[in-house]
């Protein structure tokens, strides 16, 4: 009797135990296609493009400016579930005095003719030093995919340390808008 209640805690530990993610981008994609992924999300995680406005912003004349961002964007993190959802984390320079970055982590699926049919950030960290962008970001980016709750992260729960600026009580994400909105 004492071997299978052992056995069957082993085996409900064990099934507890969370999937080992490879996020890693190159472990799913080529340079190639890290390139084409982060131009595709451009759009969505930086600002507008010069003279460009929400309704513009796809417009082939901001194609240049949209391709330079995203060759300065960083891949952080990429992984694509069994349903093709892909979680991403993505980060950009942000203004500041000395080199910061702000990293952004979402998920999307792509539509049968190969494009962004369902877009969504999750969270918008705030600018840090990269060292700790990506310790912070990686361990966010896990608890995202694995869809455990980040609250505690938020700057409101933080005692003091800064992760997720967005969303917080002001601002959430709109998935129809495909942009971070503030609450009325």
């Amino acid at each position: 009797m004492k071997y299978f209640s052992f056995l069957f805690l082993i085996l409900a530990l064990y099934s507890c135990k969370k999937e080992i993610l490879v996020t890693e981008p190159s472990a799913h994609i080529t340079k190639t296609e890290q390139e084409s992924f982060k131009y595709s999300v451009i759009r969505y995680v930086d600002d507008l493009a010069y003279k460009a406005t929400e309704a513009t912003k796809f417009d082939t004349i901001y194609n240049k400016e949209y391709t330079a961002r995203a060759q300065k964007a960083d891949l952080l993190h990429y992984y694509k579930d069994k349903d093709g959802t892909v979680y991403f984390a993505i980060a950009k320079i942000a203004p500041s005095l000395k080199l910061k970055k702000v990293a952004t982590i979402g998920k999307l699926k792509y539509g049968a003719d190969g494009k962004i049919a369902e877009y969504e950030e999750a969270i918008r960290t705030w600018k840090m030093e990269e060292p700790e962008l990506r310790k912070k970001t990686a361990m966010l980016f896990e608890k995202y995919v694995h869809g455990d709750d980040v609250s505690p992260y938020y700057t409101a729960n933080a005692k003091g340390e800064f992760y997720i600026e967005f969303p917080d009580a002001n601002t959430y994400y709109d998935k129809t808008a495909r942009s971070w909105a503030v609450k009325k």
